[in-house]
């Protein structure tokens, strides 16, 4: 519970990705698949009442039951391919499972690295706060925004405004959206059809713990970060 009011944790999964073809299933680092880490840690944080994962895959389907956790029924074909958007999935699992109040969390399956103390402190921080939602974010370091060119009729030029020459340091900190959690009031959802609405806060989180699994390459950096010592993935338990 958040604010006195029931938090439901949705985790989007479906079976056709093709930057790194069956990446949900596949496990990390000898362990868990990437659906199991997502749906152990979504069980274990104290706020969240409900966990759902929503999926057009029969093998995906298996595990959430298997693990305990609802999956309503397969995930329409128009729901699960390249142009489905997260906010009409998360429409779906309102319908299918009438959840009708309280507040949203989305964990994506990509985000290996999150941990439960990350989760509980996302938690905390939207219970404190009159905020509509939270999202986690990384700095970045390079490119920054104001130095990025574009090419304006075969020439050179800022990509923003009129563009920077000076010392980084000099510009605002930026940051990216990591992936790892968004939690959003259900009524600031419906309002403004966003997992941003206005009044969002930030969660801070490093580099160690933000990285996302969409290329073969980002597998591949994973797997050396981890067996380099870099990275650690956290223990989710049974």
């Amino acid at each position: 519970m958040l604010r006195g009011e029931p938090l439901t944790a949705i985790i989007p999964v479906r079976g056709g990705s093709r930057g790194i073809p069956g990446k949900n299933l596949r496990p990390v680092a000898g362990g868990d698949s990437l659906l199991e880490r997502a749906i152990k840690l979504a069980n274990r944080g104290a706020a969240i009442d409900r966990v759902i994962v929503s999926t057009d895959d029969p093998a995906m389907h298996a595990i959430a039951t298997r693990h305990g956790v609802q999956s309503p029924t397969l995930r329409p074909a128009h729901l699960a391919d390249d142009t489905a958007t997260t906010l009409a999935v998360v429409d779906h699992v309102l319908a299918e499972c009438g959840v009708d109040r309280g507040a949203l969390l989305i964990l994506q399956a990509t985000s290996p690295f999150r941990t439960l103390a990350d989760l509980d402190a996302v938690c905390r921080l939207y219970a404190s706060s009159d905020a509509d939602a939270v999202v986690s974010l990384a700095e970045v370091d390079e490119p920054r925004p104001e130095k990025l060119k574009r090419l304006v009729d075969g020439y050179v030029a800022p990509y923003l405004g009129s563009g920077f020459e000076g010392p980084r340091q000099a510009l605002p900190q930026p940051l990216r959206l990591n992936g790892a959690f968004y939690l959003v009031g259900l009524d600031a959802f419906r309002r403004e059809r966003s997992f941003l609405p206005r009044a969002t806060l930030p969660y801070l989180m490093p580099d160690a713990r933000s990285h996302n699994l969409d290329s073969s390459t980002d597998w591949q950096v994973m797997e050396a970060m981890i067996a380099a010592g870099h990275w650690r993935l956290e223990d989710v338990g049974p």
